[in-house]
C-alpha cells in the first residue's frame, strides 16, 4: 500500500508543478503588460459606458460634457440645461436632451463670419 500512495504523492506533485509553472508564465505575461494600455482600455471602456446609459448623473455629466461640477450647478440652477430632480436632491439628465441642448447651443463657424462681416462694413 505505501507504494500505490507514493505513486499517487508523485503524481500530485507532478500536477502541483505544471500548475506552478502555468502561474510563472501568467505572472512573468502581466509584468510585461504596459500599464498606459492598460489606462487606454480603462479610458474606452468608460466611453462605451457612456454612449450606452441613457440617464446620466452630475459627475457623469460633467465628463461628459467636460465641465467642471460648479459651472454645472450654475446652469441647472439658471435652468439652462434641461434636468430633472425626482426625488427632489439627486440631480439627473436625459441624454438625448443633453445632446439637443449642445445642438441648440453650438455656433457654426460660418455665423461667426457672417457676423464680423457684417459689423465690419
Amino acid at each position: 500500500m505505501a507504494k500505490k500512495e507514493f505513486e499517487q504523492l508523485e503524481k500530485r506533485v507532478e500536477g502541483l508543478e505544471k500548475r506552478v509553472e502555468l502561474l510563472e508564465m501568467q505572472i512573468k505575461e502581466m509584468k510585461s503588460v504596459d500599464p498606459e494600455i492598460i489606462d487606454q482600455r480603462f479610458k474606452s471602456i468608460e466611453d462605451t459606458l457612456y454612449s450606452t446609459k441613457d440617464i446620466l448623473n452630475m459627475k457623469e455629466v460633467c465628463q461628459y460634457l467636460d465641465i467642471s461640477q460648479s459651472l454645472l450647478y450654475k446652469l441647472t440652477c439658471n435652468g439652462e440645461i434641461p434636468h430633472f430632480k425626482p426625488r427632489g436632491k439627486m440631480i439627473f439628465f436625459e441624454k438625448k436632451e443633453l445632446i439637443k441642448w449642445i445642438k441648440k447651443n453650438a455656433k457654426s463657424a460660418s455665423g461667426k463670419n457672417r457676423k464680423n462681416s457684417k459689423s465690419s462694413t
